[in-house]
């Protein structure tokens, strides 16, 4: 993992998952088009935010963002 500012960027399976900060602090998770990062960053996003077709994010709300990092983060490490 990789952080300055506000911005995290994770490789998960070779592809990266950037992740920065919101003005609201809520945080936006996004990745390119890869279906084996989709299924396991979808689930750690859905339920704590909502999915925003128009820039193809997820948006986690305040209250989620350190559990989502720290998800991100195990499954980034191989855990």
């Amino acid at each position: 993992m990789f952080e300055r500012d506000g911005v995290w960027t994770f490789s998960i399976l070779g592809v990266s998952v950037h992740v920065r900060e919101l003005p609201r602090n809520n945080i936006a998770v996004f990745h390119q088009i890869c279906e084996p990062v989709r299924q396991l960053v979808e689930p750690i996003c859905r339920g704590r935010g909502y999915w925003n077709p128009k820039f193809k994010n997820w948006i986690v709300f305040e209250t989620f963002k350190d559990i989502v990092l720290a998800e991100l983060g195990q499954i980034a490490a191989g855990r």
